[in-house]
């Protein structure tokens, strides 16, 4: 009696196929086994496709030929597409077992190899399942970038969608409740402030678990204004369409992101976290060696206190609270008298005025490009209606075109920031200066630093309960002058004052307005 191993297999998608069970096989197997009088010593039996031989039962059946040589003469399977889809792999993996003793057999197709015209058969029953095999996924690439054209999503939804199903089964895209995340890391990276791992690491804290490279590709995504990214295929060209969701963000916001990422917007300098409890820590140098002075704090009964104090090897060491009191004693000694007010907020209203032409000017530049830019895109558009242009140039042409006017759009944007509520600024700011100890006193931490490093360009000295600066301040000179000269302060000429410009109240310290 030949001794015989039977394997059965049956995939993921066959299983709903009543003739590929793994019970029907193995029924067919026994019974063709008893008819050929076969001894059966082994049955294995795999639910993986059979693209390749990376199949745990499979793995298993090999081997155990390989340690019971000579004892096992045939593998039988009820069909040759049973042992694989993939005719190289088929083809070397019969050499394999031949050069083990083993002959493979198909109970439904049996081949005498033997006879040498028989391998063009074999060859027939190995390709025809592969080719099965790669019509279908032509059929299924076909089927997803034809839905895909007609503006639906057919892979795995992007972080902050989710599938609901319409009446005739189709999945529809709509937003998650983590849609409001995707839209504040947009907006967060648009501010050019924030890098993609601290946005990251951010809504990862908020609940939007998602790994770095991941993260990367979701934001640069267009799925998430409302567009389907279509990646080029044989013939046909990359190509942006519209999708039938509902957008997340607007497409100004999301090249706004896009131009961040790749350079075009610069980031913008973002503060180091300090400690709530030593705003001065940065800005304060030793009284005896000259080295900045840091903070920390120590426990002691009670609770924590802090100190300022300087690197290892000098002793000075000072108490926090001694410092923080002496230096709004020290702001509360500045005066800003409201004749010096006036005049400055004549000098600087003139500069801005000076500039406010030029700001004018580009605004209306760049409206005018956006207006070119949508003439071209229309030129397309017609060219392409009239057959005068390929499909792939269109499309190239088209998102070209939309994302220089959303550049344009940006930048736009940013003049349009600074306008005429320049006076309001600069009133507010006056009030500041005005009352410095008790705005520095109600401010948060990043207000208190950026009010000290705009008040005193240098580094601040501390010593015998007294503040001086290492280096003259114009705001200092301007905050105690007693107006003697003010007339000829009045008739300076106002760019060459313009310096002080960056004197006022900045981002952070600005009043807050309500619509």
């Amino acid at each position: 009696m030949e001794k015989v191993i039977i394997y059965t297999r049956v995939s993921t998608d066959e299983q709903a196929d009543k003739g590929y069970s793994l019970r029907d096989q193995l029924d067919r197997l026994q019974k063709y086994c008893v008819l050929k009088n076969y001894e059966i010593v082994r049955h294995y039996q795999d639910d993986h496709s059979a693209k390749t031989f990376e199949r745990p039962e499979y793995k298993k059946l090999l081997e155990f030929i390989r340690h019971n040589k000579r004892h096992v003469d045939r593998l039988l399977i009820v069909k040759w597409d049973r042992f694989s889809r993939n005719a190289t792999d088929a083809l070397n993996m019969l050499r394999t077992l031949d050069k083990l003793g083993v002959v493979v057999d198909a109970a439904e197709q049996p081949i005498d190899l033997s006879i040498p015209e028989n391998k063009l058969m074999l060859n027939f029953y190995l390709t025809a399942p592969e080719v099965e095999n790669d019509r279908r996924a032509m059929n299924t690439t076909n089927g997803m970038r034809r839905a895909m054209k007609e503006g639906r999503w057919v892979s795995k939804p992007p972080m902050g969608y989710k599938f609901i199903y319409e009446e005739d089964k189709k999945p529809v895209m709509v937003k998650s409740e983590k849609s409001a995340l995707i839209k504040d890391a947009f907006e967060l990276l648009a501010t050019g402030s924030w890098n993609m791992e601290e946005v990251r690491k951010l809504m990862a804290g908020k609940g939007l678990k998602c790994q770095r490279n991941n993260f990367w590709k979701q934001i640069r995504n267009p799925i998430y204004c409302g567009k389907i990214l279509i990646k080029a295929y044989k013939n046909e060209p990359e190509e942006v369409v519209d999708g039938i969701h509902e957008p997340i963000i607007s497409e100004e916001l999301f090249y706004r992101v896009q131009n961040v990422l790749t350079g075009k917007k610069k980031i913008k300098a973002k503060p180091q976290t300090k400690s709530d409890f030593l705003p001065l820590r940065g800005f304060l140098v030793c009284p005896d060696c000259g080295k900045n002075l840091t903070g920390s704090a120590s426990k002691g009964n009670g609770g924590r206190y802090f100190y300022y104090h300087c690197q290892p090897g000098c002793s000075q060491r000072v108490k926090a609270d001694v410092v923080h009191n002496s230096f709004s004693k020290w702001l509360d000694s500045f005066s800003f008298k409201p004749e010096i007010a006036e005049v400055y907020l004549a000098i600087i209203e003139d500069v801005f005025k000076s500039e406010e032409a030029d700001r004018i000017k580009e605004i209306k530049k760049l409206k005018n490009g956006i207006d070119e830019v949508n003439a071209n895109l229309l030129k397309v558009e017609k060219k392409y209606i009239n057959d005068e242009i390929e499909r792939d140039s269109y499309i190239r042409l088209k998102e070209s075109y939309k994302q220089e006017e959303f550049s344009l759009k940006d930048r736009l944007a940013d003049l349009q920031i600074a306008d005429s509520d320049f006076m309001q600024y600069m009133t507010y700011g006056c009030s500041v200066l005005s009352n410095l100890r008790q705005f520095y006193e109600d401010a948060d931490i990043d207000a208190k630093q950026k009010l000290i490093g705009s008040i005193f360009p240098e580094k601040l000295v501390f010593e015998n309960g007294e503040y001086r600066t290492t280096k003259e301040s114009e705001l200092l000179q301007l905050l105690c002058w007693n107006g003697a000269g003010l007339e000829e302060m009045e008739n300076k000429n106002s760019r060459n004052s313009a310096g002080k410009f960056d004197m006022v109240a900045r981002r952070g310290i600005e009043p807050l307005y309500q619509e």
